[in-house]
């Protein structure tokens, strides 16, 4: 493919965006190729053969990976570098004002902008919480989920992200991905250095009680009917976003960790904490509906002090009896995953509980998601236990302590075994070149 060599180059849009032609543009054909002038008369532009037939497809229903289709076609190429030079194009496209980056809803726009009121008759908004540490680990997975959400997010609608950091300066790293992907963010205590009762990858520190921290630090920034969602990091969107599935209230994705008869057993029958003794031993008659990871709690809930403190007991709570009761590592690591629910059940607060395979962990063995799904890869190479990554040669354990974005991402592209991980890495490669060409600009 090639490119009209006049247009200024700049990062590659979402994947999951739908461009469509900016309307006003006349356009005159000459031969295979295509000129437009702007509504103002002022300007015109001249579109190379492949570039007009990217142009025809800006019409509001086709994302990067729907043009490529039919791109195919026409033209020869690797898949990787057809869409690499379709992604320039298009966002060639959108700095002369081509072409608005934006989904085909005609009643509810989409936008990656996080500072407007849902529109009304949409329900309330919803407003994604991540906990980090200001660490490689948390850079690269954090740009990889953007990359997912550009696009993707309906008015009203943003992401905050709650740096654990003891509110100390942001690194450079972690300010540049923030100030490219325009999300908010706030800072908080961070518990893996006040709470050394975890193993946290042998260095000590309870890292999971960070994601309590991000409800604790957002409470001062939501409305009572927002939607607080506290997400995990290692995930991306798969597919476009399925608003109508999310909660209007206080809910949980179900999960079959916590599902178990004895939490942090992994199956087992002999060894763990049986989670509705725990709270019957506290006077709770309440029935537990056992969900987490994935977690929606109304403004109101996450403003209730008492409810964010609970978390932060039932967390230490459960890891405790772990370590009494002899359980692994592996195992008590996960103690934070039930708090939640504990919390909402011992005082009372009802929460619907989301049999949703888009919010739900995926089992590992799990091959195909359905469309739309937040897919955690945690599951790869070192778990052994199939799906989406198996046989891949990357994975995540792989850049504990580095940057995988500075990675040479294309080679793992080249050998992708499933749709999912190719995916993954289309997404990491765009994230790679946005961050890349702000640190040029």
């Amino acid at each position: 493919m090639s490119i009209p060599k006049q247009l200024t180059v700049l990062p590659p849009p979402g994947l999951t965006t739908r461009p469509r032609q900016r309307p006003g543009f006349a356009a005159f054909p000459v031969a295979n190729e295509l000129v437009l002038l702007s509504p103002e008369g002022e300007m015109a532009h001249a579109l190379n053969e492949s570039a007009t037939d990217i142009w025809s497809l800006c019409d509001g229903q086709h994302t990067p990976y729907d043009m490529l289709s039919a791109l195919r076609a026409r033209y020869n190429g690797e898949d990787i570098n057809m869409l690499s030079d379709l992604t320039e194009v298009l966002f060639r496209f959108h700095h002369l004002g081509l072409i608005e980056l934006a989904a085909p809803s005609l009643d509810r726009q989409k936008s990656p902008a996080m500072n407007s009121t849902p529109l009304p008759g949409h329900g309330p908004r919803i407003r994604f919480v991540f906990g980090i540490e200001d660490k490689p680990y948390f850079h690269w997975q954090l740009a990889i989920l953007f990359e997912s959400l550009v696009g993707q997010l309906a008015t009203g609608w943003d992401i905050t992200v709650v740096v654990c950091n003891d509110h100390e300066k942001l690194s450079k790293e972690l300010t540049q991905l923030i100030e490219v992907y325009g999300t908010r963010t706030i800072t908080g205590a961070n518990h893996a250095h006040s709470h050394k009762i975890d193993f946290s990858s042998s260095h000590g520190g309870y890292v999971a009680l960070n994601r309590v921290e991000a409800l604790k630090a957002i409470a001062a920034h939501v409305e009572p009917d927002d939607i607080v969602c506290l997400m995990d990091t290692d995930l991306f969107l798969y597919g476009d976003m399925r608003d109508d599935l999310f909660p209007t209230g206080n809910a949980m994705a179900s999960n079959n960790i916590i599902n178990d008869k004895l939490f942090m057993s992994f199956g087992s029958d002999d060894h763990g904490i049986d989670l509705q003794k725990l709270l019957d031993s506290l006077g709770c008659d309440r029935k537990l509906k056992r969900g987490g990871v994935t977690v929606f709690m109304t403004g109101a809930t996450v403003g209730n002090d008492k409810i964010i403190q609970d978390c932060f007991r039932f967390a230490q709570i459960t890891y405790l009896l772990g370590k009494a009761a002899g359980l692994p590592n592996h195992n008590v690591w996960l103690a934070e995953m039930a708090c939640f629910a504990m919390a909402l059940t011992a005082n009372g607060i009802d929460y619907e509980l989301l049999d949703v395979q888009q919010f739900a962990v995926p089992e590992p063995q799990q091959a195909t998601l359905p469309e739309g799904s937040f897919f955690h890869y945690y599951a790869d190479i070192n778990d052994g236990q199939g799906g989406p990554f198996l046989g891949s040669q990357w994975n995540k354990q792989l850049f504990h302590d580095r940057n995988f974005l500075i990675e040479d991402l294309e080679s793992f592209r080249m050998v992708a075994q499933s749709d999912v991980e190719r995916c993954f890495l289309d997404l990491s490669i765009a994230a790679k070149r946005r961050l890349h060409e702000s640190c040029a600009n």
